[in-house]
């Protein structure tokens, strides 16, 4: 079942008004979206219960498979896509943020013999996290996968640079920046009378309608496979940032680089991607975990 109203077809009504119709939510299109309460079963026993909206999960609801894996949280065009919780038979768990059904952005994942805290990026490790041992340990620093290649300590009687005076000109070196405002961006114009060869394929790259077929999302949801367009990646990021996607280097204090290595680099801007996530995500673990 799918309601959707634009603008034009919702009545005028005052602002104190408007807040008193039914549970909807409003996409990047300024289009509003009706959700529906439903029930989705699959002959392999998955169940899905919560709101729809355009054909689609969307909203919250609650996903569970026959192996007794479940998701309870946020969900948009049929993908865990925001907040939520992931539990496995086990008793173990990941709370924390979702994008486009992996794990990315802050979360915290509970098992038996450990937790870790900390960001994610392709359901992996990626960046600053804490893990707690049984005993009460911990190893805190920057994670790549199970590995952490960072440990945020400081070693005594360690040397730096400024111990080497033949290196003197690295401390002089401007820092590079990093800004995500340019990323997944063609910068190609249509100028069919100064690249006739190439003019056809920029089209295919350049226009979100003709990358995938009309409602692709109603057929498909597989991700990993079909081409992301930029209108899609947009609405995706509209979501877990709340519309507000912060400002990089452009509009703030300069985010300088510290470690030029590419996989450095690749950390430092998922961090800086996810700041001001990590109060979200907390919040929603310990209402989760019972602690507030």
């Amino acid at each position: 079942m799918k309601i959707l109203f634009t603008k034009r077809d919702i009545p005028e009504a005052p602002e104190e008004e408007e807040s008193e119709g039914p549970s909807g939510e409003q996409d990047l299109k300024e289009a509003y979206i009706q959700l529906v309460q439903g029930v989705q079963e699959w002959q392999d026993g998955c169940v899905y219960r919560g709101d729809f909206g355009l054909d689609t999960k969307l909203g919250h609801g609650e996903f569970s498979w026959p192996t007794g894996e479940s998701y309870r949280g946020q969900f948009y065009r049929d993908h865990r896509h925001g907040l939520g919780t992931y539990l496995w038979p086990d008793g173990s768990s990941f709370t924390g943020m979702f994008y486009l059904s992996y794990r990315e952005g802050y979360g915290t994942m509970y098992q038996k013999a450990r937790l870790f805290q900390g960001l994610y990026k392709a359901d992996q490790r990626f960046g600053p996290g804490i893990e707690t041992h049984p005993d009460g340990s911990q190893d805190v620093g920057l994670w790549f996968r199970e590995h952490l290649i960072k440990l945020c300590t400081e070693v005594p009687d360690g040397f730096s640079i400024h111990d080497y005076p033949e290196y003197s000109g690295f401390l002089t070196h401007s820092p590079a920046r990093i800004s995500l405002s340019g990323e997944e961006k063609m910068e190609w114009d249509l100028h069919k009378e100064q690249d006739p060869f190439f003019y056809d394929y920029k089209r295919f790259l350049l226009d979100d309608d003709l990358t995938l077929p009309p409602e692709m999302y109603i057929y498909s949801t597989d991700s990993s496979h079909l081409p992301m367009t930029c209108s899609f990646r947009k609405e995706l990021d509209a979501r877990i940032f709340l519309n507000d996607i912060p400002p990089f280097v452009e509009d703030g204090e300069p985010w300088f680089i510290k470690n030029e290595t590419p996989l450095m680099v690749k950390i430092q801007k998922q961090t800086y991607k996810f700041r001001f996530t990590v109060t979200t995500t907390l919040s929603t673990f310990c209402s989760t975990m019972g602690l507030t």
